[in-house]
């Protein structure tokens, strides 16, 4: 890397991503490089984050359980009930018990 470009490239808070072997992990690691690179360009500098996605990907899936499922909360757990209820507003076929 030439020296006059090293403090922009090393000197900066950029965020650290990690290079999993993964391949769902790497699709993710390469959203948050090619989001780095966009906020820095010009079309992007009044903007803090792009609701970047690749097709395929888990984020963009619908995902629920493949057979009724119940979670349990336990009533000795501050907050587990609340916590229980959302995770099942966001999945179809999740029952709560407590």
């Amino acid at each position: 890397c030439p020296e006059d470009l090293q403090p922009d490239i090393f000197d900066n808070d950029w965020p650290l991503t990690i290079w999993y072997r993964i391949d769902e992990f790497q699709l993710i690691s390469l959203k948050i490089i090619a989001e780095a690179v966009l906020l820095c360009s010009p079309n992007f500098l009044d903007r803090t984050s792009l609701p970047l996605c690749v097709s395929g990907e888990l984020e963009s899936q619908s995902l629920a359980f493949s057979k009724p499922c119940t979670l349990w909360a336990s009533p000795a757990n501050a907050g587990a009930l609340d916590l229980a209820n959302e995770i099942a507003a966001t999945f179809a076929g999740l029952t709560i018990s407590t």
